[in-house]
């Protein structure tokens, strides 16, 4: 059981750090060394906080000896604020790991820039550049990124930007996607799902359709599958080995994340009243309906996004309403983590730990929670 000293104060304001920002926030995630979380907000502004917390939760909790009751102290100290960053990111292009410790983002004139844990951003040669940057993306820790121009995507190591293999391609490339070990790349655009090893560019690609309008791809840990995500009410699951691609339609909001759970075997996804998911020992494949997880309870809205927690069988889950909870996958039971008035959750992510999570609210309200490790127990 965890208690507060102080009535009215919510589990939310003992756990989380909050930011607001005056834009609507379009994407948040920590480094691979979890010491720093970046926001990008709607214009292209970008905003980074750090993950070291003189008072963390963790600091503030106490364990009573007589009844092994746990108590979290209110803070003593103002939370020091995100600070916003000199440099305007194109606001059609992710923000990705770059190293252990750092970001990489774009500019409004497409330069590419490294940006610090402390918040400094370096300019990344021009030289670099085979024309106007379309998508980038990064490997899981952050070693490897690539870059995607008019014909041709580069691939190269962090933070050197030693140049592996140069790629050419013969279409526009709307995202893009390393698999965990970070041996295959998937690249998407005009229709085209097309594999890459990302080890040997002597390997002939292989190129998968059926897919129409992707705007992000999800691996399989196991490398076996991925999800192709777009702004419909559908989603797409490909067997890698087999080049097979099986849409799953029929949900009644748009299925703006469809992720993978390595601990608890299972795709998970946004767009219905409850978590949606299936075991990923038996996906929808070949027009079958695969094992569904019942996961979560049902609501009156439909999910807006999801977030695999990346040790545990668990989801984080956000909701239009304002509201986040964490469920077990394939139960219904679930916590409320918060529920912000009058706003919408647009964005959940977790740290490679497992430990915090980030929120971004259309509102503008940015917060990172942290999560006791009993909390879960």
């Amino acid at each position: 059981m965890v208690g507060n000293r102080s009535a009215g104060t919510s589990l939310f304001d003992l756990l989380a750090r909050a930011w607001t920002f005056e834009e609507e926030l379009m994407q948040t995630e920590f480094n691979q060394a979890d010491t720093a979380v970046f926001f990008r907000l709607k214009s292209g502004k970008l905003a980074l906080a750090s993950n070291k917390d003189s008072e963390s939760p963790k600091s503030r909790t106490r364990i009573e000896a007589d009844t092994g009751r746990t108590t979290i102290r209110q803070r003593k100290n103002p939370i020091p604020e995100a600070r916003v960053l000199p440099l305007m990111s194109n606001p059609a292009l992710p923000v990705v790991r770059f190293g252990e410790q750092g970001f990489m983002a774009v500019d409004i004139d497409g330069m590419p820039h490294q940006i610090t844990a402390q918040g400094q951003c370096i300019e990344k040669p021009a030289s670099l550049l085979n024309g106007k940057i379309l998508s980038l993306c990064s490997s899981q820790r952050g070693e490897t990124l690539a870059i995607a121009g008019p014909s041709s995507i580069s691939i190269h190591k962090t933070p050197s930007m030693h140049v592996v293999a140069e790629i050419d391609i013969d279409r526009q490339v709307d995202c893009m996607a390393f698999s965990t070990a970070g041996n295959l790349l998937a690249v998407y655009g005009e229709g085209t799902l097309t594999l890459i090893d990302a080890t040997d560019s002597a390997t002939p690609m292989r190129h998968i359709q059926g897919i129409d309008k992707a705007t992000q791809i999800n691996w399989d840990p196991s490398g076996k599958y991925l999800s192709c995500t777009s702004a419909s009410q559908a989603f797409w699951i490909v067997d890698i080995k087999s080049g097979t691609v099986q849409r799953v339609e029929g949900y009644p909001g748009q299925v703006s994340v469809a992720t993978f759970s390595e601990a608890g075997k299972a795709l998970v996804t946004s767009g219905a009243f409850r978590v949606a998911g299936w075991s990923t020992d038996d996906l929808p494949q070949n027009d079958q309906p695969g094992t569904p997880l019942t996961t979560g309870k049902a609501g009156m809205v439909a999910i807006n996004t999801v977030a695999a927690h990346p040790l545990r069988s668990l989801v984080a889950v956000g909701y239009p309403d304002g509201l986040v909870t964490i469920t077990s996958i394939g139960t219904s039971q679930e916590m409320m983590v918060h529920k912000e008035d009058g706003t919408e959750v647009k964005q959940l992510a977790w740290s490679d730990t497992g430990e915090h999570l980030t929120i971004g609210f259309k509102s503008g309200k940015a917060a990172v929670v942290t999560f006791p490790d009993k909390l879960f127990k």
